[in-house]
């Protein structure tokens, strides 16, 4: 079963005690805890988690002489140590531990010993029954000391070592996983500069479960949050000095996915991004609105060789359609907008700003429902947004008017147009007396907890934080376009979490409350009453693609970049955003980016019932 669960690291020693005091008093009873020293100054890493268990004791900052008193006290009581790690504080050895009241098998802890002591007892203990169950080492005043556990209790297999390097270490692990061995424990620690390992690993249980070491504190976060993501949580962390700076050995275990699971998924995305020659991936996943999966794949750069990260930022092209879309319904609920109202020509939203009167036949009938719809009279081959680029919004439109007649009535006939999003950036400007980005910014995403999107730059110079490279499989090249200038129809760089972020706001469904009323959110995904030029109806609404199902989304694609963000009748949803685009099988990509997360959803059974949104 799975328990809520917080982990901290990098704590001073009042930091731990607050948190320590706080979330007992929350119900949570600690599981883990370690202490280490970084240029002479402690630190702590603690596990604490929400579920029954026996009675329980911890210390922290002990002396030697105050730890081995510990000992005498609480093994009268009855209490056993399960975890005891050391430490240089001011010059000497300490100690935190963590003991528990269980009856059971014999036990015996040592504390303070040399490797060669160590090794004494393992060839002691190993004949009468005894196996490890927790190592520590570390260093005091540049000498290697270690603190162990054992016990006899029955065990199917074991193996333990100590005095590793990091290449040792790392061998050792590959070799015991293969022969279906699972880390128990690991510790790092330094000697003159280096850093050595003493781990145990145990035969038994199959669980799904990961580690790192050597990671540096930046690393070790971003470690955490990645499996954070996949479901996995930390059940030891390790801290360690190595020239003056913090370093992490840790080990995560997963209740909620099997190894087949994530393997399936792993093996999804790796072929599409394979198939299509895709350097970098993100996805996401929500169930009944709480976001239960996130997954990064590749690279966000090769010229250095950056990995993709979940808060990777993207281009979300398209996708950026029923951002506006949400915008336009905001603006209708404050009374400042109709979707009847017209767009063009005297007296109407934009008036007479653009283009030269009179009008063409038509052009004072499109309305912002057309505008929404890919209705506006205009046909799908006169969008004007990838060329013109010496062109901005204003002289975009304006150039449109003058030479582009409609080929349709407005509200007759469907065909797909960025343009009209364009312009819809424009009127939202124009009735909210904003830029367009602040506005959405404003009502759209900030009510979303979204604060991490804006629009896209033009090119690699103009590359935002945090947001990957893109990479070209066609012309035009992906920084040869305006995107910025796309704004409302395309603009737009996000991860996929604040897509879903978005998503679970306006989809109707109450597991999180909407930025828009259900009028609002029904109008909005009821389709258009226009057909195709060739007579067929089609299921576009308002920004959003629905079907039959109740199934609603949006896709997007620019050169070197290519999305999707769903919502099932199921109460799924998800986004997946790449860095690349096949421009050559462009459709087939299409295609399979669609049915990608559909194959996943299809085959895990089920997911977990937290929530990241709330981490």
């Amino acid at each position: 079963m799975a328990y809520a669960w917080q982990a901290r690291h990098g704590l001073t020693g009042a930091q731990y005690q607050t948190e320590f005091d706080r979330l007992v008093a929350q119900g949570y009873r600690l599981i883990d805890i370690n202490g280490y020293s970084v240029n002479g100054i402690e630190r702590y890493a603690a596990i604490w988690e929400q579920s029954p268990g026996p009675d329980w004791q911890a210390r922290h900052g002990l002396t030697a002489i105050e730890h081995q008193q510990l000992f005498s006290t609480l093994t009268v009581e009855g209490y056993r140590p399960v975890i005891v790690s050391g430490y240089e504080s001011g010059g000497s050895a300490h100690y935190a531990s963590l003991w528990q009241r269980i009856n059971g098998a014999a036990w015996i802890a040592r504390h303070g010993i040399t490797a060669a002591e160590l090794q004494a007892e393992y060839d002691a203990l190993t004949p009468q029954g005894f196996h490890p169950i927790d190592i520590c080492g570390y260093t005091v005043a540049g000498q290697t000391r270690f603190a162990a556990i054992w016990d006899n209790s029955p065990i199917e297999g074991w193996v333990a070592r100590h005095g590793l390097t990091a290449a040792e270490y790392q061998s050792q692990f590959d070799y015991w996983v293969n022969q279906g061995y699972t880390l128990w424990r690991v510790s790092g620690y330094e000697v003159g500069g280096v850093d050595y390992y003493a781990a145990i690993w145990l035969k038994g249980p199959t669980i799904t479960w990961q580690a790192r070491h050597g990671l540096s504190a930046t690393g070790y976060q971003s470690e955490f949050d990645a499996l954070l993501h996949r479901g996995f949580r930390p059940v030891k962390v390790n801290g360690y000095s190595l020239q003056g700076q913090a370093r992490f050995a840790a080990i995560w275990h997963n209740p909620y996915f099997s190894d087949g699971d994530l393997t399936f998924i792993n093996n999804t995305v790796n072929t599409f991004m394979t198939n299509y020659r895709i350097p970098g991936a993100s996805l996401a996943l929500t169930n009944q609105g709480r976001l239960v999966f996130a997954q990064s794949f590749g690279l966000a750069d090769r010229s250095t060789n950056e990995a993709v990260t979940i808060n990777h930022r993207f281009r979300i092209a398209s996708i950026s359609k029923p951002i506006t879309a949400a915008a336009v319904f905001r603006l209708i609920e404050s009374g400042l907008l109709n979707l009847g109202d017209r767009v063009f020509g005297t007296g109407n939203i934009l008036g007479t700003r653009y283009g030269t009167t009179p009008y063409g036949a038509g052009i004072t009938q499109i309305t912002v429902q057309n505008l929404l719809e890919h209705t506006s009279g205009w046909a799908t081959a006169q969008d004007p947004m990838f060329g013109h680029f010496d062109l901005d919004q204003d002289g975009l439109i304006d150039w449109m008017l003058d030479n582009e007649a409609l080929t349709h009535v407005p509200g007759a006939t469907f065909e797909y147009l960025n343009f009209g999003y364009c312009v819809l950036g424009r009127v939202i400007e124009a009735v909210s007396g904003l830029p367009y980005a602040t506005y959405v910014q404003q009502q759209i995403l900030t009510p979303c907890g979204i604060n991490n999107m804006e629009i896209a730059g033009d090119t690699l110079a103009a590359r935002r934080p945090n947001e990957v490279v893109y990479y070209a499989q066609g012309t035009p090249g992906p920084y040869t376009i305006r995107v910025s200038r796309m704004d409302a129809h395309g603009g737009w760089i996000a991860t996929p979490k604040d897509l879903l972020r978005f998503l679970v706001r306006v989809d109707g469904f109450p597991s999180k409350v909407d930025i828009l009323s259900p009028a609002s959110i029904t109008t909005m995904f009821t389709p258009t009453t226009a057909v195709t030029p060739s007579g067929d109806p089609v299921g576009y609404a308002k920004g959003w693609v629905t079907n039959a199902l109740g199934n609603h989304w949006h896709d997007g694609d620019l050169p070197g970049t290519a999305g999707i963000l769903v919502s099932t009748s199921g109460r799924f949803g998800w986004a997946v955003l790449v860095n690349s685009r096949d421009d050559g099988r462009l459709n087939a990509m299409r295609a399979d980016l669609d049915n990608l997360m559909w194959a996943i959803v299809r085959t895990i059974p089920s997911w977990p019932d937290y929530d990241l949104f709330n981490n």
